[in-house]
């Protein structure tokens, strides 16, 4: 039994009626083989006309008739630091101060500050990045405003983004910025731009920096000025309430005349003993022993003024020099700020934060966009990727359906 599915022409049987002559029926006389109307070409080849030519020609159209030439201007740029501001003291100071070190951070502030809405809107206001990005050089697809994009703000920092490009460097921290542009002079006025106002940013920065420290160096000279001036509030009234100025000095002119006393009392103990042993009946002998008793009783008071009690010198001076160190702590204290201030102050006077330029946006001669060949050659590979991968998707499902 044969397959009826083979590839034979199809069979169109065409039937020819006759009259009987007897009973007048219709029977079959004839059957005609009719070939099959072969496809036009492009019914056969249209998957490939569809994938592969149409769209390699609509690219190479677009690429080498229609796509406008845009330059690319380049600078190089690095922020440093000032390695004075760092806090450090003595030797490792002046070894710290003699060169400056790569600021990653700020590096990173800048290049966002680049691809911000900011920098465009600067660029709008003060550069006429409307009209750079609308020259009559641009081509229908990237001027802007264009047939398929609305003039709105977020539309144009989109179209910003595509236009510039700001780069680091993570082994050296050198930033790399790139302003793609329709006239050559355009990309290096955007460039120039750029850099100007990322440096004005630095400056900024610098100057809130500066602003900061000196208010809190300041807030700290007050806070000492403030606890120095609430102690001699306090001494004042404590010797108000004592009486005593210096209880220290006094203390030591009390021991003086102790000491004075006590060695004319000795003298006239030696004088009272000799009389009494060479001259018992001397009349003089009763003043002089009430001389001693009075010169004893005035010892035994002043040393009852030194210690002795809880008004005693002794006691007043446990807490004046109590006082006295907490008054040379907050004179250093203020001392210290006063010196912190200073070096505030100078530190502002010197810029911490450099933006310094390696290499200045150049004037390009050339345009770098589009790469006409590179591209093509592109689109041709991935449409030919798809049409590779459509005929083996319909030849799998033929065949599964056969």
């Amino acid at each position: 039994m044969t397959d009826t599915k083979t590839d034979t022409p199809l069979v169109v049987r065409q039937i020819e009626l006759r009259p009987l002559e007897s009973r007048g029926y219709l029977t079959p006389v004839d059957e005609v083989w009719a070939e099959p109307k072969p496809q036009s070409f492009f019914r056969r080849h249209a998957l490939f006309l569809l994938t592969m030519v149409v769209p390699v020609f609509l690219a190479f159209v677009y690429l080498f008739f229609i796509a406008s030439d845009r330059y690319v201007s380049e600078a190089r740029f690095i922020v440093r630091t000032s390695a004075g501001g760092t806090g450090l003291e003595g030797l490792a100071s002046l070894v710290s101060t003699q060169g400056m070190s790569r600021a990653n951070d700020e590096t990173f502030a800048v290049n966002e500050y680049i691809m911000s809405r900011d920098a465009a809107d600067l660029l709008i206001a003060n550069n006429g990045l409307r009209d750079v990005l609308a020259r009559p050089e641009a081509d229908i697809f990237n001027r802007f405003p264009n047939f398929f994009t609305r003039d709105t703000k977020t539309k144009l920092y989109r179209q910003y983004e595509h236009m510039v490009s700001a780069d680091i460097e993570g082994a050296t921290g050198i930033s790399t910025l790139e302003v793609t542009a329709f006239r050559p002079d355009d990309a290096q006025m955007m460039a120039k731009a750029l850099l100007k106002y990322a440096e004005e940013l630095i400056n900024r920065l610098n100057e809130r920096a500066h602003r900061d420290a000196l208010r809190y160096a300041k807030s700290i000279v007050d806070d000492a000025r403030a606890d120095f001036t609430k102690l001699e509030g306090r001494i004042s009234e404590w010797r108000n309430k004592s009486g005593t100025v210096d209880p220290g000095k006094e203390s030591l002119a009390a021991l003086e005349q102790i000491g004075k006393m006590t060695t004319e009392l000795a003298a006239m103990e030696a004088t009272l003993a000799q009389t009494i042993a060479l001259t018992p009946a001397n009349p003089s002998i009763p003043a002089l022993r009430e001389r001693v008793l009075s010169n004893r009783s005035a010892i035994d008071r002043l040393k009852r003024d030194v210690v002795g009690n809880d008004t005693s010198v002794a006691n007043k001076l446990a807490m004046y020099e109590q006082f006295v160190v907490e008054r040379e702590i907050a004179a250093k204290a203020m001392g210290a700020a006063d010196l912190n201030y200073l070096k505030a102050r100078q530190d502002a006077e010197r810029q911490q934060l450099y933006l310094q330029t390696i290499v200045e946006p150049n004037l390009p001669d050339q345009y770098t966009y589009p790469r006409r060949l590179l591209y093509l050659l592109g689109v041709i590979a991935v449409c030919g990727l798809i049409f590779l991968i459509i005929r083996s998707i319909t030849q799998i499902a033929m065949e599964h359906s056969a």
